[in-house]
């Protein structure tokens, strides 16, 4: 019998032995661990932008999902839903949600539950993606052209962008954009001390595997990558691309220089996505039959 084998069947009868309780236990750690909810404030968060609207999106089972939507006085301008990463809530992303205000996007943010004002809960993978669906259906009110959507996440909430999009019979958007996002938590687990627990892969219970996900996505992707990131490492970005759909306008962009959260104050960073999504818009518009909206987003 291989080494393999035997660590499976020994892993098997610890489970067993622990039971549901046990379970539970370890589903917790790995969701508490991975998103790491920081409670109380920063002194470097900041309040929303003049002019968002800040509201309450319902979910069938009564949790609350707090929403931010900062519109443009176009309403043709593109939208995209952005979705933060862990760690910290809407007020820590202001400055990157500002900035895709400022490259021309009306933009739609949710809280998971668990952050913020959201209903406060442990979150989940499964949890995430319900809390980023509500927000998707509240942007499609808000831009109804399906050639102007897009969808957007940076670190974890790459992760979740690419569950989100990966979805059946999700088609309703114009592109995919993943900003410092990771293949994996197997992979994750193997940059870190984590990785000489053996077995431990064995036992995850919130895999996030958006390797597998962009695999999945009908629409194009564009990843992007600093190549000062000290979080991600960048060979990651450049999996989740030779992954995902490979035809024109999805593309692998780098960074220069830029760390985990500094990508989006490079100009290269608004000239690779005023790009994708321009190409991305006349493209779906092109499928559908219609004429393309001209212009980028600003």
């Amino acid at each position: 019998m291989s080494h393999r084998r035997i660590l499976l069947l020994v892993l098997a009868l610890l489970l067993t032995l622990a039971g549901a309780s046990g379970y539970i236990a370890l589903d917790r750690w790995q969701r508490a661990t991975i998103f790491s909810v920081e409670l109380g404030e920063q002194r470097w968060w900041r309040e929303p932008v003049p002019g968002t609207e800040v509201f309450d999106l319902e979910l069938d089972n009564g949790d609350r999902v707090r929403a931010w939507y900062l519109g443009q006085p176009d309403p043709g301008a593109p939208a995209v839903l952005y979705l933060h990463g862990a760690r910290w809530n809407l007020n820590g992303s202001v400055f990157r949600m500002e900035r895709w205000h400022e490259m021309g996007f009306a933009v739609l943010a949710v809280d998971y539950r668990g952050f913020g004002e959201s209903t406060p809960r442990l979150p989940s993978q499964a949890s995430a993606v319900e809390d980023a669906r509500a927000g998707w259906e509240a942007l499609k009110q808000r831009q109804p052209d399906p050639a102007r959507r897009f969808i957007y996440g940076h670190s974890l909430g790459g992760a979740v962008a690419a569950q989100l999009a990966s979805r059946a019979g999700m088609d309703d958007f114009a592109g995919l954009v993943l900003d410092a996002t990771f293949t994996n938590i197997r992979d994750m687990l193997a940059t870190t001390d984590w990785s000489r627990v053996p077995g431990l892969p064995l036992l995850i219970t919130q895999p996030f595997d958006t390797l597998t996900a962009v695999g999945r996505v009908q629409r194009p992707l564009l990843v992007l990558h600093g190549t000062a990131d000290r979080v991600i490492p960048e060979a990651m970005g450049t999996a989740l691309h030779e992954a995902g759909p490979q035809a024109p306008p999805s593309r692998y962009v780098r960074i220069a220089g830029a760390s985990h959260s500094g990508a989006s104050r490079n100009p290269a960073y608004e000239e690779a996505v005023q790009d994708f999504v321009r190409q991305a818009s006349e493209a779906y518009a092109s499928q559908d039959g219609r004429p393309a909206r001209a212009g980028q987003a600003s």
